[in-house]
This record gives structure tokens, sequence and C-alpha cells, in this order.
């Protein structure tokens, strides 16, 4: 399903200690859980590439915390979380997807 481009714009990214907060330009508000958001990491390590098991990295994560967030062109976002993760690069199309029901696993793209 293809997004509208307004439906996969941020108008404001906001976190706080369990929230991520996502307002697109179309003025819906998406709201992700943090472990959640990073028990779903899509970058090659955490989805068990190079010979890692799916999982390993984040399985025994209980709680984390949001340090920041970093843009990535106009495309995506960047979290740096408390366990020293920055790898993950979670696309806007993904996040809006996953945030309305319509996609069941968010895809790093680059």
């Amino acid at each position: 399903m293809q997004l509208s481009l307004k439906a996969t714009t941020p108008d404001q990214i906001d976190f706080d200690e369990n929230y991520l907060k996502i307002t697109w330009k179309d003025g819906v508000t998406s709201v992700f859980d943090l472990l959640d958001l990073r028990k779903r990491c899509p970058c090659v390590v955490c989805k068990g590439g190079h010979g890692g098991k799916v999982g390993a990295t984040t399985g025994a994560i209980q709680s984390i915390r949001l340090y920041s967030v970093n843009k990535v062109g106009r495309y995506a976002i960047n979290p740096i979380w408390s366990d020293n993760h920055q790898t993950g690069i979670y696309s806007y199309d993904s996040l809006r997807m996953f945030a309305d029901g319509l996609g069941g696993e968010l895809v790093e793209k680059g």
C-alpha cells in the first residue's frame, strides 16, 4: 500500500521516558512504545544478520530509554538508545504503516 507524502512526512517528533510521538503532516499522531520500538529494531544485527540469531541482541531488554532521535535525510529517523545501540534506521513509511496496522514489521531502508 502506498501512503501519501503528507502521511509519511513528520511535522513534529517528540519523546518522553516511555513513548515516541510523531505528528504527521496529514494531522495524524502516532505513538510508539519505546521498548516495543527498540525490540523491533530493523538493523541487520537485531534482525540476526551476519550469522547472528534473531532477537539475540533485543530479547533480554526489559527497559530502555531514548537519548535522542536523529533525522536521516527526508526518509527516516535513527534513535540513540540507552543500551548504546544506534544503528537502526526506521523509515517514516515503515513507522506510519506499522502505526496504522498496515505492516507487520519495521523495515530498514537505505
